[in-house]
């Protein structure tokens, strides 16, 4: 059974690692390709002829964010079932008289990617909520100034969203490797 607790452990966790860094990878994929091209969105015409670079991002904005909220629901289901795993992994370890050196820091590390995670979804809803402002009143030419002057709270709640997600990721990592070294360091007590 050990090894079963392993095996969905990580999964879980290749799986939730996947999922928090695919909306980044998209971005990295979609922003930079929508400088490039002649892009255009029904209702925003006004706003990407008048502003081209910002209209340009308003349009990579719209196609990246349907990753994100794809991701949003697996990621939480698998730090589920990577918590589930892990307790297993340490009940199982704890049966079998087995000791892990690292246990500890395996689970501080799984803390701090389940509390980041939690914090990158808040920061996500916040971002939200003023991007939407946003996007509302760049689709009126008569709002432009206001969408303007909106944009520097967009960047700041964005930049709050990416070092969330950012320290879910180095969360991640640094558990897949306590882990491995953990695992590999298991003893008979």
């Amino acid at each position: 059974m050990q090894r079963v607790a392993d095996i969905v452990f990580w999964l879980a966790l290749m799986l939730w690692f996947a999922m928090a860094i695919v909306g980044g990878v998209a971005a990295m994929a979609v922003f930079p390709a929508a400088r490039e091209l002649p892009l255009s969105m029904q209702g925003y015409e006004s706003f990407i002829a008048a502003e081209p670079v910002l209209g340009r991002q308003l349009v990579a904005g719209f196609l990246v964010e349907r990753v994100f909220d794809i991701a949003q629901a697996p990621r939480l289901i698998l730090a589920t079932i990577a918590a589930a795993a892990l307790v297993a992994q340490c009940w199982f370890a704890y049966r079998a008289g087995t000791r892990e050196p690292l246990r500890g820091l395996r689970v501080g590390a799984f803390a701090c990617a389940v509390v980041a995670l939690l914090v990158s979804l808040v920061a996500i809803a916040g971002f939200r909520g003023v991007d939407l402002k946003y996007r509302a009143l760049a689709s009126d030419d008569r709002w432009r100034a206001e969408a303007l002057a909106t944009k520097p709270f967009v960047d700041d709640a964005h930049a709050f969203a990416s070092r969330a997600a950012t320290a879910e990721v180095v969360s991640l990592l640094a558990l897949g490797g306590l882990t491995a070294a953990g695992i590999g360091g298991r003893r008979r007590a």
